[in-house]
């Protein structure tokens, strides 16, 4: 039906829409719900600021979907730079919905605006709104707009930033997963006060993030060789290494990253930046007394907004922190600072990840692979006995330290869309059936599906980043995501054998049979664990 009625659906009848969302499955969820409007034609996707504006320059869609938390540059800035060059139409489609989001986006130029939660016919009703050159407004944004005309909650000024032993004990409530009506009885508000109440602080927090420094600066920062210095960009907040005087997305003049050099959390003080994600930034870090060197990744405080963000933040530290073992990521510590930012405390290892060895060489030898491959398989069946599946298994997640040496030594990190097995099966976990959490590169048949995952899952992700760690590419290479979860359910991966010949790379067969094992389709064909799969790499004898 849905072909038939595309195919007399004249051309000009459709509203060319432009997709910008920098969440894979979001993207690939928002295309799927697009896609059964009959009246809309998905033009093109983008996934960071620069790409947004470049592409609405190309392909000159009548509407833009655009989400606000961008990389490079927010939706907000890329609004404007739209709307400065051409008069397409601008809708955001976000899950910030303060204020002071609300009023700058209007201001940039938005014709609309809604919210993630909005049901599908409520959605193609917008969208249509805008395209007519309407305006569009959830009802909720639209009493605010027009009863106020202040950015923000007008009790929130300078003098009350700082954030009281109550409302840090809020905080800690969400981290724990408590419920609105667990957090309205412990400090003692009527259940029709909770949500207002948590709009309120979080809209303090992600103010005095933006307005405060959070840290004290080390008396030892200056003029000291520790300390590595980052630069920020004042614009989109991306962070950078000291070789860059001005941000590559937007051109503006870099600051120096005040995180480093000052003292996090009252004990550790911040030597340099290790990465930085669209979730958080993760430091090295010395602890002042103990002089231990730590990873710290602080949460970007523009998400606190979003509350499960927060609590799928505190599954990864919950995860990771209840695992014991030589082969995952030691998680010392969790909590909030005093300024209200969540934070976990790492061990400090050192290394690379294994993409960037990937990147760096092409692709790894076969059988200084396999010791990898060995240790990888170790610290994943750990996880699986203890009724934790990692979801998000690739070479990026997989931290090699000592490579190339006899010490060799591989950590599993980034718990964060992890599957607690138990915690789910009693009702407390934060999926539902149908949900697709993963990189769809990685993923498994049944995961890009949304069914109830197995161990067996992780073994397909795992043959993918084997298959990638020897030829230097995954077994589908993709332009998009709904292309490649396409390919993982209905395709068959093309073996081995004919990637490493094109390459001229030798891999043993053996290694090339337990590859293909893993990426079968049928998951009861595949290995059934990760101890089953290490045996068979053992008995390679490397």
């Amino acid at each position: 039906m849905r072909r038939f009625e595309a195919e007399n659906t004249r051309a000009s009848d459709l509203i060319s829409v432009l997709v910008v969302e920098d969440q894979e499955v979001l993207r690939l969820g928002l295309n799927l719900t697009l896609q059964y409007m009959r009246n809309i034609q998905i033009v093109g996707v983008a996934a960071d600021g620069p790409s947004a504006v470049q592409k609405a320059l190309e392909l000159k869609p009548q509407v833009i979907l655009m989400d606000i938390g961008l990389p490079g540059f927010d939706g907000i800035e890329a609004t404007r730079r739209i709307k400065a060059q051409m008069n397409t139409r601008v809708m955001i489609l976000t899950s910030h919905e303060e204020d002071k989001s609300i009023f700058a986006a209007l201001a940039a130029g938005a014709d609309g605006y809604c919210l993630k939660d909005i049901s599908t016919a409520k959605l193609n009703t917008a969208i249509n709104s805008v395209a007519s050159g309407a305006a569009w407004l959830d009802d909720d944004i639209a009493r605010r707009v027009l009863h106020s005309a202040k950015l923000a909650d007008p009790q929130i000024t300078s003098e009350r930033l700082a954030l009281t032993e109550s409302e840090l004990k809020v905080l800690g409530l969400i981290l724990e997963g408590a419920s609105s009506d667990e957090i309205g009885t412990q400090v003692g508000l009527k259940d029709s006060e909770v949500q207002s109440y948590l709009k309120k602080l979080i809209q303090k927090v992600s103010w005095s993030g933006n307005s405060v420094p959070a840290t004290k600066i080390s008396r030892n920062a200056k003029n000291s060789q520790d300390f590595q210095m980052s630069k920020i960009c004042p614009t989109c907040r991306v962070r950078l290494g000291a070789e860059f005087s001005r941000c590559p997305y937007d051109s503006s003049e870099l600051k120096e990253d005040a995180m480093i050099g000052s003292v996090f959390a009252d004990r550790y003080e911040i030597l340099a930046l290790l990465g930085c994600g669209t979730s958080g930034a993760v430091y090295k870090a010395r602890h002042r007394y103990m002089h231990k060197l730590v990873a710290i990744k602080i949460m970007h405080l523009e998400l606190i907004s979003d509350i499960s963000l927060l609590k799928r933040f505190r599954q990864e530290a919950a995860a990771a922190s209840s695992l014991t073992h030589g082969n995952i990521v030691n998680v010392i510590d969790f909590g909030l600072s005093p300024e209200g930012q969540a934070f976990m405390i790492m061990d400090y290892l050192g290394g690379n990840s294994l993409d960037e060895l990937i990147a760096e060489h092409n692709h790894l030898p076969w059988k200084q692979s396999v010791e990898i491959f060995k240790q990888v398989c170790s610290g994943l069946g750990h996880a699986h006995d203890n009724g934790i599946i990692h979801r998000d298994l690739k070479p990026s997640n997989v931290l090699v330290v000592n490579y190339g040496k006899p010490d060799l030594n591989v950590k599993l990190v980034d718990f964060g869309t992890a599957k607690l097995v138990a915690a789910e099966s009693e009702g407390a976990g934060l999926t539902v059936p149908g949900q697709v959490f993963g990189s769809p590169t990685y993923m498994s048949p049944e995961q890009c599906m949304g069914l109830q995952l197995e161990a067996n899952s992780d073994v397909y992700s795992m043959g993918t980043l084997m298959y990638e760690t020897l030829v230097g590419h995954p077994p589908f290479m993709t332009e998009n995501i709904v292309e490649a979860m396409y390919k993982q359910v209905n395709e068959e991966c093309p073996p081995i054998a004919l990637a490493a010949a094109t390459a001229g790379i030798t891999i043993d067969n053996r290694l090339q049979a337990i590859i293909n094992k893993t990426l079968r389709k049928d998951k009861y064909q595949r290995h059934q664990s990760m101890h089953e799969l290490k045996k068979d790499l053992e008995g390679l004898g490397v």
